[in-house]
């Protein structure tokens, strides 16, 4: 009976969020990884919940598109059980948008990096942070006098 495959990287499955993601993915990835293209971060919990199981030891999660996307789609992994280590993020650009975690009510909206927003569910104003929560898949908003 052969052993396991070591030749190469690890496979991965690589989670895409939008078509320009899904190409950017098609390309970096080699033929024994899994590419899962979804139209918005928030549909990564179900393809994880679908391909996690299927999983064996040694395989990688990529997340694709966005910072904000693919920090979401971390978080998302991180969420049902993957480790840190496991996880990885190709962000396709330096976006300006960036989900803000609300200090106060721990509601998620979207903002601009360096802002003060208001948060979209109790209202507080918040000041956009650059401290990132992996947990979270987004910055701090902190609330402000």
């Amino acid at each position: 009976m052969p052993g396991p495959d070591v030749s190469g990287p690890p496979p991965r499955l690589v989670l895409a969020v939008g078509e320009r993601a899904g190409a950017a993915a098609a390309e970096r990835c080699a033929a024994r990884d899994r590419v899962r293209v979804v139209v918005s971060a928030d549909d990564a919990a179900t393809v994880l919940d679908a391909e996690l199981p299927r999983l064996t030891t040694g395989w990688r999660i990529v997340g694709v598109g966005t910072t904000a996307d693919a920090a979401a789609v971390r978080a998302a992994a991180l969420a049902r059980g993957a480790l840190g280590e496991e996880v990885t993020v190709w962000p396709l650009d330096d976006s300006w948008r960036v989900r803000v975690h609300c200090g106060v009510c721990h509601h998620q909206g979207e903002s601009r990096r360096d802002a003060l927003a208001a948060c979209p569910a109790c209202g507080t104003a918040l000041a956009v942070s650059d401290q990132e929560s992996r947990v979270h898949g987004a910055v701090l908003g902190v609330p402000r006098a």
